[in-house]
């Protein structure tokens, strides 16, 4: 089984090339801070989620 970093290492690495930008770009109008730290709790720290989360801006 792997590790929660293990995880965040792999999708850090891949998610790039794992969504279209139309997805990416809905991801990103859909994510809050509040579900970045959710999913971090799942996943660990990915990148683009930390960013997320410490980007209080996204909380409209």
């Amino acid at each position: 089984m792997a590790t929660k970093q293990e995880v965040a290492d792999y999708i850090n690495a891949n998610y790039e090339t794992a969504w279209t930008s139309e997805e990416e770009a809905k991801i990103d109008a859909m994510l809050t801070p509040e579900l970045a730290t959710i999913l971090i709790k799942l996943v660990g720290d990915v990148s683009f989620l930390t960013e997320v989360r410490d980007n209080a801006s996204n909380n409209d």
